[in-house]
């Protein structure tokens, strides 16, 4: 009788061992392939440029490397903003990066932020949309609608805020992916 609960208290740690290994191995799973959720952070016009800054976050639980990025942010129809470009940004699991953006401006669109920055627009409807291409997840969609905003007491200046993520479905003709 001795020897069988000897035996079952040396059973019972190793026991508890294994079912400790086993649930740390089934532990909470790794987010991945989830689009990084992109910002226009800032927005500034001077002269006949038009200077922004994007804010990407990678909303996943592992590194992300982007190595080309698409981002288009149109106002009323018109393009405010179409940039693609090759890169070599690795963001963080759960972390951002800054991407700087400058191009000329389009006069309709100068005419829609002096308006805006006048006053007598409150704010702009904004739809921003793009994809990054990864070397983790290949290309990742993105699509937002938003407002823009003058930034009060600094002329040329916005900034804007994402109400709204659209839900992306396989097939959409977002374009994706840099040649």
């Amino acid at each position: 009788m001795k020897t069988s609960r000897r035996m079952r208290f040396a059973l019972t740690p190793a026991l508890l061992a294994v079912v400790l290994f086993a649930a740390a191995a089934c532990g909470p799973d790794v987010i991945r392939g989830r689009p990084p959720f992109v910002t226009l952070s800032g927005l500034s016009l001077a002269d006949d440029r038009l200077q922004a800054e994007f804010g990407i976050s990678n909303q996943n639980g592992a590194p992300m490397t982007i190595e080309a990025a698409e981002i288009a942010v149109s106002v009323r129809g018109a393009d405010l903003i179409r940039h693609a470009q090759r890169l070599d940004l690795s963001i963080d699991a759960n972390s951002a990066e800054d991407l700087r953006v400058e191009q000329p401006v389009d006069p309709f669109v100068r005419t829609l932020l002096v308006s805006l920055d006048s006053g007598e627009l409150d704010s702009l409807p904004l739809d921003l949309s793009g994809s990054v291409d990864t070397q983790e997840d290949g290309t990742l969609r993105f699509e937002y609608t938003g407002y823009l905003y003058r930034v009060p007491g600094r002329p040329g200046q916005y900034r804007s805020a994402v109400t709204q993520a659209r839900e992306l479905r396989a097939g959409d003709p977002l374009r994706g992916g840099i040649d």
